[in-house]
């Protein structure tokens, strides 16, 4: 069979293996790397053709590696610097943690509390952590004296407490879920599909964040009030869907009663009592303060808040609007 002899033809790189390669090249330049210099490590990709093309490509994929956390810097030349793209390393690289004796042990603390419960969902990451906080210290103090964590897990039934594990492998794996759910807010028990985004402990109870099809909007579900659960069960292997990248749990946790999706918005002024104001207020983040003790909340969940203002006893007073306030004077008087 015949063949040639000689040095084969370079290629072209996919656009993965180039940003990575790109990244290895100006982490290993000792010094500022020029674009002439670019376009002779990579020949196929930034030197064919027109010139103004490989600069908007080499801008491209430059533009993608800093959105994705990659600090490329470009010197100007002046002071002891050459011209030309360098990645510092000092920017790339964090801090090593240091956890003292004291910090170590109580997560240590807190972590082997949370383990104790078979019905945590990431048992497994978080025993691996526990090893890694153990391993890394050479001496742990003991934690101060008169501290113990109890973490009480789930307040639903076992089977519940197995869902919780059912929807962090969906979460993982992108798998769609159908449930029943009752809505303690309208006490209406509707079939619900699901895509789960989110999964997140808060004031006691697990809650499911996730892309409701009926209502196409972001959804909360208390675990508890989940029945029948059930993860799509065709294609195991392949996701049926993708988390947007703008989405986050972050605004989930701190969210409160009054600020979940059931209807249309509603302004609504409250009074707090003075003394417990520094208790309060870290519940009120989202709100707008209209005096010294006074907020406007915006209400998406007219039973929820009426709920926690009910639950602060006569600490917490609605001042504006009517509809709210007799509504609340009805629950009271169904309550008497």
């Amino acid at each position: 069979m015949p063949f040639q002899v000689g040095s084969p033809k370079l290629q072209p790189m996919n656009r993965t293996e180039r940003l990575l390669d790109l990244i290895t090249y100006l982490l290993n330049a000792r010094e500022p790397v020029s674009w002439q210099e670019i376009k002779n490590h990579f020949p196929e990709d930034y030197a064919r053709g027109v010139e103004e093309s490989n600069q908007r490509k080499f801008e491209r994929d430059k533009a993608e590696l800093i959105s994705l956390g990659i600090p490329i810097d470009y010197h100007s030349g002046a002071g002891v610097k050459k011209e030309g793209y360098l990645i510092e390393k000092e920017k790339l690289f964090l801090p090593e943690i240091q956890f003292t004796p004291q910090e170590s042990s109580l997560l240590m603390l807190s972590a082997s509390a949370v383990l104790e419960q078979e019905a945590f969902p990431y048992r497994d990451q978080l025993e691996s952590a526990l090893h890694k906080i153990i391993s890394i210290n050479d001496h742990i103090s003991p934690p101060p004296p008169g501290i113990t964590i109890t973490y009480t897990g789930d307040q639903g039934s076992s089977k519940r407490a197995k869902w919780v594990k059912a929807i962090q492998d969906a979460l993982d794996r992108r798998k769609e879920l159908k449930f029943i759910y009752h809505a303690f807010s309208t006490g209406e028990t509707t079939r619900r599909t699901v895509n789960p985004y989110g999964l997140i402990f808060r004031r006691g109870f697990w809650a499911l964040i996730g892309w409701d099809h009926a209502r196409q909007d972001l959804r909360s579900f208390v675990v508890t009030r989940i029945r029948n659960l059930k993860s799509n069960t065709r294609r195991p292997g392949t996701p049926d869907y993708e988390i947007p990248d703008d989405f986050s749990v972050k605004p989930y946790q701190n969210q409160q009663q009054w600020e979940l999706d059931l209807h249309d918005p509603i302004p609504v002024t409250i009074q707090i009592s003075r003394h417990r104001l520094p208790e309060l207020i870290p519940q009120l983040t989202a709100a707008k303060k209209t005096g010294s003790d006074t907020f406007e909340l915006n209400v998406t969940n007219r039973s929820g808040l009426i709920s926690w203002i009910l639950s602060q006893k006569t600490d917490v007073r609605i001042l504006d609007p009517s509809e709210i306030q007799n509504e609340l004077c009805e629950v009271l008087q169904k309550m008497s």
